[in-house]
């Protein structure tokens, strides 16, 4: 039986047990309340954490829980269990689980949504997006056929995505600071400050080349970007003051203070970058971090509608670059997470990144 026959008798099968879904349910007040509960406590956790043995003893009476993270799939899964129509509560049980890289446990929870909508492209989106994480050719085909299936368009944008990604992945590193024509952008990545609000050496090393990078390009704009605070500074505070004490025209640089992470980092940058224009990024941050980050910057970029060429320059955090080309299968895992919340599938209540 060909593959195609095989996804038909999928699909025919899946389409029947939607026909026979129950309905919405209605709740009586105690099950609103505890669904209210759970939710509550799984976006709490999620943003900032908490104390884990006080979520056990006030919300999970009974259940051991092992982090942070365990706490929001735990949330989740009670929420889904009580209401069973709701499927952004399944996509969120499949969030936690691949943040706490559970490969297994979140294909098999987007198998159970496409069990519940057969037409859940977002989860098909994720299935072809693991099964290239796990490296399974057949998977891959598989899903991909799936989603071809149901939005032709839809499937081949993320082809070309994994294809991206995987071009990305495959890049030797190089300690090479470019030079490029014309008015390119330097975008310079933050990393988490200390608690006194001093930067860490990881982020000394990035501004070291972020500045060999400045002085080599004397068109090029630079964008910092890190917006966790700590003693009242963030990391675009900081790292603009290091450039100018280094002899950056203060006029040169922008601040991005407000992104969290790498995935804000990414779409910030790349709306500053729409914004004030640019003929090419020129990326700094560390050897270790640069494929995951080059991924969400291209993606970011692609979202706003800008096919800018994006060249690496790292900060080298680890002992050669021939350690810096090694992709373990926990950065496949975090790159392709990665480039899925930038493309817009990372689904929480009231949360789409």
């Amino acid at each position: 039986m060909t593959q195609t026959h095989t996804i038909r008798r999928i699909a025919c099968g899946l389409a029947l047990l939607g026909a026979l879904a129950a309905p919405a349910l209605a709740y009586d007040d105690a099950t609103e309340a505890r669904i209210k509960t759970l939710v509550e406590t799984g976006m709490q956790y999620y943003w900032s954490g908490g104390d884990v043995k006080k979520a056990e003893a006030e919300v999970f009476k009974g259940i051991t829980l092992h982090g942070r993270y365990d706490v929001v799939e735990q949330a989740f899964t009670e929420a889904s269990t009580l209401a069973p129509e709701r499927l952004d509560f399944r996509y969120a049980v499949a969030s936690t689980q691949i943040i706490q890289k559970k490969i297994p446990e979140a294909e098999a929870t987007y198998q159970e949504i496409v069990r519940h909508d057969p037409r859940a492209t977002d989860a098909y989106a994720w299935l072809a997006a693991l099964a290239r994480v796990r490296g399974d050719a057949d998977a891959t085909a598989l899903a991909d056929i799936a989603l071809a299936s149901l939005d032709r368009p839809l499937a081949e944008r993320y082809r070309a995505r994994f294809a991206r990604t995987e071009a990305i992945l495959a890049d030797p590193p190089t300690a090479t600071v470019p030079a490029l024509p014309g008015k390119p952008v330097i975008l310079v990545l933050g990393y988490a400050l200390a608690k006194d609000g001093t930067m860490q050496q990881t982020l000394l090393d990035r501004l070291d080349v972020a500045l060999r990078a400045a002085n080599t390009n004397p068109t090029a704009r630079l964008i910092v970007t890190g917006g966790q605070p700590q003693a009242g500074v963030t990391e675009a505070d900081l790292m603009t003051r290091w450039l100018v004490e280094k002899g950056v025209d203060r006029d040169r640089i922008i601040g991005e203070d407000k992104a969290k992470d790498t995935v804000g980092n990414g779409l910030n940058a790349a709306s500053l970058i729409k914004r004030h224009g640019g003929d090419a990024v020129i990326l700094v941050t560390s050897a270790s971090h640069m494929r995951r980050a080059r991924v969400v910057v291209e993606e970011a970029l692609a979202q706003y509608g800008l096919s800018l060429a994006v060249v690496p320059a790292i900060a080298l955090d680890v002992p050669s670059l021939e350690e810096a080309a090694k992709v373990s299968p926990d950065e496949r895992l975090v790159v392709y997470r990665d480039l899925m919340r930038t493309s817009g599938l990372w689904a929480y209540p009231g949360l789409q990144q």
